[in-house]
């Protein structure tokens, strides 16, 4: 089965999945001139097809990003954390404990301050870190296999600079 038949089979029968905002056999109005939608549907797409890869183990983009960020900031605290992921501070909560009953992260006390703790990974989670990175790109080359490299790029650069 190819990747659009194993994602369409995860969502409402449009009749093709992705859809065509171009032409078919629904009338996208204004939608299709939007940047938000496009957007909201390539995110849906893109969230399957990590599903997909990260195969019923519970684990989310929520939370591989979590697990990300952490591993690129050995300390940050939450409320960093919740701060970087545009997250509240309970999902954040939620995300860490997660990680932490797999025994990926830790959270240690800040020298200095008692009240405060920085989030760091273990061996286990720079571990499981580099398996879910492979399995990250390979969903995210599959999203944007019908890109040149050229384009990926300057898809990319155009929403970081949404992002600003």
């Amino acid at each position: 089965m190819d990747w659009k038949a194993n994602v369409a089979h995860t969502l409402p029968d449009l009749g093709r999945w992705p859809p065509s905002l171009d032409a078919g056999e629904v009338d996208y109005g204004l939608l299709a001139e939007l940047t938000g939608f496009p957007l909201r549907v390539a995110w849906i797409l893109g969230r399957n097809l990590l599903a997909r890869e990260f195969d019923e183990s519970g684990l989310t983009p929520h939370r591989f990003s979590v697990l990300e960020v952490i591993g690129r900031n050995p300390g940050l605290q939450q409320t960093q954390l919740a701060a970087a992921l545009a997250l509240t501070r309970p999902a954040t909560t939620l995300a860490v404990d997660f990680w932490q009953e797999r025994g990926c992260v830790e959270r240690r006390n800040t020298p200095g301050d008692r009240r405060s703790f920085g989030v760091f990974l273990t061996q286990a989670g720079a571990q499981e870190l580099d398996r879910l990175r492979a399995k990250v790109c390979e969903a995210d080359a599959e999203l944007t296999a019908t890109l040149e490299e050229d384009e990926i790029a300057e898809l990319r650069r155009l929403l970081r600079k949404i992002l600003r």
